[in-house]
């Protein structure tokens, strides 16, 4: 009767998820203890998304209050040795074949490079990607590895380790394993087709019951409750295993029969999912979009979807595969599982914990790096937004103004509490929501499907009366706070110095987090207008696009004098967010890309004019300023928090870099008349990760200056493609060990192949490196779009 969630992606193949079979363990060598923060006077910043039951959360690693270390016997686990699992020490992890790699057109990067370009990317003695089977390889991995994401004898011994003793390895060290940027095979033209978001192709044997043998685990040991139970929960209520076989028993419910014998026998422990339920309450501390009331959650009282959704969400950011692949395949279940409790009870549709559930779901696959996870979670969201939109929980109407009163005591105070709770936690799920579907829109260069005029509902509550843990403590905490009504993101957008006027009453983090993606929105509004406004368009003025950007530049730097203003500095993440769309706004990816030839030769003759229009103005080197702003907001986030969106942004910022060089040389060709001709390097050093000195200024205005990152070796300048990379990938990957997520692994592969597919001479002096001689191949692609016909270059004239 009622069809809440479109069902066009429920098949999956063994390479949905993604992880390979042939795993290796990642702790057999020694690594380095995490720096440590000073909980006194360190600012707020980003906590990882990445963490896991992996990760590090001791109190002198977390801007929260201390609690008792756990103890070294739970911290640091002697792993059983598992043959299969030793480290492979190639430029990508095997278990990252299927993750995809972004462009902001939504098309897979490595198209970014004409065919010409692409032989030079490849290693001597590299097989040929047409030669290996496409549906188990990526480019990256060697071609005798051949991917099955079923759980091995190695994954099950594992995972029967972490059942009997914690899920908690020892994560005070780090692999001193050095990454080999030449081990993996170059760029292929077969990679934009297994990207997570290219088009996908299902087989007939695609189907999403294969990924449930990643839920068989080994025979479950009984155990008690280890330290990490007892000494350091983050929910008061700890998961029995009468929860755990409703859990079993949804996946029962959900898996083929064939599977369900194996299922029964060795699914995972109530010990291993109570510790990852309890993993993703500590996760969610430290995230800014936090929307599940830790306080008011009983586990034990919950649906079990809503306890496999938790569970799912934490597993999937661990960096050990074994349980990477059992959250997904949770994930799963919970997926299939929600389209059938909506036809059961349609009452569902305006329910809190499903809808919480419904976006975690999402949230997995929309980051997960498989493009058929990818396509599912994209194409589950209207569901979502739709009814949360039905329900006019975007609207004010909805949400009442609840404030404790003196006499409010007992069973009424209690009450009035929890209904606080629930109109908060929806007030935080739309927002969280508004983001997902932002950031989305950017990674597909899509139109976002909510709408930032629509966000009428008041933002999210101060987070210390969010987290305040009885209903007398958020009495207490509300104290003279004055009602009123609190601000909506259209608010906002009208005027943004209403976040310091209410950062008492609103959350400000969040806060600033909502205006970003929303100003994200209008940059989005802004080049879909630009399209339509060049190439000789009869009705639209290019004035008018001018006008725009000039007003949405400064609304960015408006953004910016708001969030310094605030008591509380701004999490890192929410800045480098904004260099993100700033960079955005001065630079089209889509038609730097066509130039480069990312479809044929037609296409990049018909963008040729307009790449060259972008380097020889200011927006080109604004554009790279603001990329580089990114690096240097992302140098400040914590280890490993460089995940999902955020790993993006900083991919995009090698993107920039990379444009620049390369358009640079194409327009020094032109100019010239030679592809060869060097690119010139005047003016003092302009740091792009650096201040915003009176040099950045010139650069940008002027054009006076060598554009350059700052590098471990000195400064690594713009014209030389391959120390920028590397420079970029460096931050990208702090860690070189599989504990990296697979996304940002292969982000990090496909920017070192990027700097090495120019070959670029360094000046004897030692003082700047020129791009004297670029390959052959770009040689040829400046011959080939038009470089070498004399009528047609001298017809092109560029404008400043």
């Amino acid at each position: 009767m009622w069809q809440a969630i479109p069902m066009t992606g429920t098949d999956v193949s063994q390479d949905s998820s993604p992880e390979p079979t042939h795993q290796r363990n990642t702790f057999d060598a020694p690594a380095q203890s995490t720096a440590h923060m000073d909980l006194n006077t360190s600012p707020a910043v980003a906590f990882s998304p990445m963490p896991t039951p992996l990760e590090d959360f001791s109190a002198t690693n977390m801007l929260m209050t201390p609690r008792p270390p756990l103890s070294n016997n739970i911290l640091s686990p002697e792993i059983p040795s598992v043959g299969d699992q030793i480290p492979l020490e190639t430029g990508v992890s095997p278990n990252d074949h299927e993750s995809g790699i972004f462009s902001v057109d939504g098309t897979f990067f490595p198209n970014f490079i004409p065919d010409s370009l692409i032989p030079s990317l490849a290693r001597y003695n590299d097989p040929d990607p047409s030669q290996v089977a496409p549906d188990y390889v990526h480019f990256g991995a060697w071609d005798d590895l051949h991917f099955d994401f079923t759980l091995t004898d190695g994954d099950f011994g594992l995972i029967d380790f972490y059942n009997s003793r914690s899920f908690l390895p020892n994560f005070h060290t780090k692999n001193h394993e050095i990454y080999d940027t030449d081990s993996g095979i170059g760029i292929g033209a077969e990679a934009y087709h297994r990207s997570s978001l290219s088009a996908w192709k299902p087989a007939p044997e695609d189907h999403a019951i294969n990924d449930h043998e990643n839920l068989s685990v080994p025979q479950v040991i009984n155990s008690p409750e280890t330290n990490i139970s007892s000494e350091w929960p983050t929910l008061c209520e700890r998961l029995t295993s009468s929860s755990r076989d409703l859990i079993l028993s949804l996946v029962l419910e959900v898996s083929r029969d064939a599977s369900l014998s194996r299922i029964m026998k060795s699914f995972p422990s109530t010990e291993l999912l109570d510790g990852l339920i309890q993993q993703y309450f500590e996760l969610q501390q430290h995230t800014v979009q936090t929307f599940i009331h830790m306080p008011t959650f009983q586990t034990n009282s919950e649906d079990p979807g809503v306890l496999a959704g938790l569970a799912a969400a934490a597993a999937v950011r661990s960096p050990v595969p074994t349980i990477r692949k059992l959250g997904y395949a949770l994930n799963e279940i919970v997926r299939l599982h929600l389209p059938r409790k909506y036809e059961r009870d349609n009452t569902f549709i305006r329910d809190l914990r499903t809808s919480q559930t419904y976006a975690l779901t999402i949230d997995i696959g929309i980051w997960s790096g498989n493009h058929r996870k990818t396509e599912i979670a994209e194409s589950f969201s209207q569901p979502l937004i739709t009814m949360l939109r039905r329900a006019l929980r975007f609207r004010r109407s909805v949400y009442a103004n609840i404030v404790p009163l003196a006499e409010d005591k007992g069973p009424a105070l209690e009450a009035k509490w929890r209904e606080w709770v629930e109109q908060e936690s929806f007030k935080r799920l739309v927002y969280h929501i508004f983001i997902h579907d932002s950031q989305t829109a950017m990674a597909l260069n899509v139109n976002p499907v909510i709408s930032y005029a629509d966000m009428e509902l008041p933002l999210a509550a101060s987070r210390h009366l969010w987290e305040a843990k009885s209903a007398t403590e958020w009495k207490d905490r509300f104290g003279t706070m004055a009602p009123g009504r609190l601000p909506s993101l259209a608010d906002l957008l009208r005027d943004m110095s209403q976040i310091t006027v209410f950062q008492d009453r609103v959350d400000a983090q969040f806060a600033a987090s909502v205006l970003i993606h929303g100003l994200a929105a209008l940059i989005n509004e802004y080049h879909r207008l630009k399209f339509i406004s060049t190439n000789n368009s009869k009705h639209w003025h290019a004035l008018v696009t001018n006008s725009r950007q000039q007003e949405l530049d400064q609304a960015l730097q408006h953004f910016r004098m708001v969030c310094s203003e605030l008591r509380v500095q701004c999490r890192p993440e929410i800045m480098l967010v904004c260099e993100v769309v700033s960079m955005l706004l001065h630079m089209s990816l889509e038609e730097l890309q066509l130039f480069a030839g990312k479809e044929d030769k037609q296409e990049a003759r018909r963008v040729y004019h307009s790449a060259l229009e972008w380097i020889a103005s200011s927006d080109s080197r604004r554009a790279v300023w603001h990329a580089g702003q990114v690096i240097r907001a992302a140098r400040s986030m914590p280890p490993g928090s460089l995940t999902g969106f955020l790993a993006i942004g900083v991919y995009y910022a090698g993107l920039a870099f990379w444009s620049y060089s390369v358009v640079s040389k194409a327009n020094t060709a032109r100019l010239t008349g030679s592809p060869n001709s060097p690119i010139p390097n005047t003016g003092p050093t302009v740091f792009l990760d650096g201040d915003d000195l009176p040099d950045v200024s010139k650069f940008v205005t002027m054009d006076c200056g060598s554009p350059a990152l700052q590098g471990p070796g000195g400064a690594a300048y713009l014209v030389d493609p391959g120390t920028t990379m590397d420079v970029v990938q460096t931050t990208l990957r702090a860690e070189t060990s599989e504990r990296t997520p697979p996304l940002v692994q292969m982000l990090a592969q496909l920017i070192g192949d990027l700097g090495h597919c120019i070959n670029v001479r360094t000046d004897t002096s030692g003082e700047r490196p020129h791009s004297d001689e670029l390959s052959p191949h770009f040689t040829r692609l400046c011959g080939e779009i038009g470089l070498g016909a004399e009528a047609e270059v001298s017809s092109f004239s560029v404008h400043k």
